[in-house]
């Protein structure tokens, strides 16, 4: 039953570099591209490498001093948006983990980079983000038309 399925599907008359261009494509391109960039820069060491090292502290003193970092929050903000946009409106919670998960990376990534402190603590100012693209989206959500939805 299942070859009669697959033998009845159609398949697409386009080249293979017009089907990789295609809508669903297009979509994720900008979220994951923005992704691995910002997991470059958190890997990159101009200042030479160390043994790695990672702070578990999560008191309120650690996440109050980790949330001075606007880089963060912007970052996870934009990619929160790029991930709405992404995976659609029904799965914003998937690009609220997803995005999560790339600010843990960011946090992976440096625990060998000399003059970076990687702590769970920093994953406060990406929460944050995460929370302000959820209020970006909602409020481009709400100023357009139904009709006109770009977040599906």
């Amino acid at each position: 039953m299942a070859k009669r399925k697959k033998a009845n599907r159609v398949r697409d008359p386009r080249p293979l570099w017009q089907q990789a261009l295609d809508l669903n494509v297009m979509r994720k391109l900008p979220f994951w591209l923005l992704a691995a960039l910002t997991m470059m820069l958190a890997y990159r060491a101009p200042y030479g490498r160390r043994p790695a090292e990672f702070d578990w502290d999560i008191s309120w003193a650690a996440i109050e001093w980790s949330l001075y970092k606007p880089l963060h929050i912007v970052a996870c903000a934009l990619l929160m948006v790029l991930g709405v946009l992404a995976y659609k409106w029904k799965r914003w919670w998937l690009a609220a983990l997803l995005t999560m998960l790339v600010g843990l990376g960011w946090e992976i990534a440096q625990t060998t980079v000399a003059g970076h402190n990687p702590r769970l603590a920093d994953l406060a100012p990406d929460f944050l983000g995460v929370v302000l693209g959820w209020f970006i989206v909602e409020g481009i959500r709400h100023a357009m038309k139904p009709d006109d939805y770009i977040f599906g």
